[in-house]
């Protein structure tokens, strides 16, 4: 079961789209505002663990895969985007809200394919074979979404800190133009991997 945990720190706390972002919202705001979007995140988290934990892979195959994949795409790049034409304010107790909300974390944890993978292979393989099953697969769940919350919270509270040991914006602004690009790089290695293949 440890083993479990591991992996899933592993897949989560490891630089990707939900983390990038969480950095980037941490240089703009307040990480304390950042806390809607981590909670979406870990939500979907449990939902997934919990669907696949009960109906194993059924409802998961190599035909559906693809569009989730695209969908995720696009919607990284979207952010990509929205990150990079984005003004820079040094001061983050602006009174603004913060612009990724739980919808945002709840839909991009769940069109991430990176995650989807760690869940099939989390919920459909490694839960059975540690016998977690029956109430055990909602508790796991609920668990490794608490996990799943620390990780973009963790990324936001670092991008916080930078923030304070800089000044000048314009240091910002290409922090946020390198981070947008690597969103980019991000959904194309997505596309290769997971929407190509199905078109070829």
């Amino acid at each position: 079961m440890l083993g479990i945990v591991l992996f899933c720190i592993g897949i989560m706390y490891t630089p990707g789209p939900v983390n990038i972002l969480s950095l980037n919202n941490g240089m703009q705001r307040r990480f304390t505002h950042h806390a809607p979007f981590c909670l979406g995140v870990a939500s979907a988290t449990s939902f997934a663990f919990i669907l696949i934990g009960y109906t194993g892979s059924a409802l998961i195959n190599d035909r559906i895969m693809p569009f989730i994949a695209a969908a995720g795409v696009c919607f990284i790049i979207y952010l990509a985007y929205k990150i990079i034409a984005s003004e820079i304010s040094t001061a983050q107790d602006n009174g603004n809200t913060s612009p990724l909300k739980f919808k945002g974390g709840f839909f991009m944890q769940l069109l991430n394919p990176k995650a989807f993978l760690a869940f099939v292979s989390v919920a459909a393989v490694q839960f059975p074979a540690a016998g977690i099953n029956g109430a055990k697969i909602a508790i796991w769940s609920m668990g490794l979404g608490i996990l799943a919350f620390g990780a973009p919270f963790t990324y936001a509270v670092f991008g916080s800190t930078i923030t304070q040991r800089i000044e000048n914006t314009s240091h910002l602004k290409h922090l946020n133009f390198i981070m947008g690009i690597l969103l980019i790089v991000v959904a194309a290695e997505m596309a290769y991997q997971h929407v190509y293949p199905a078109f070829q």
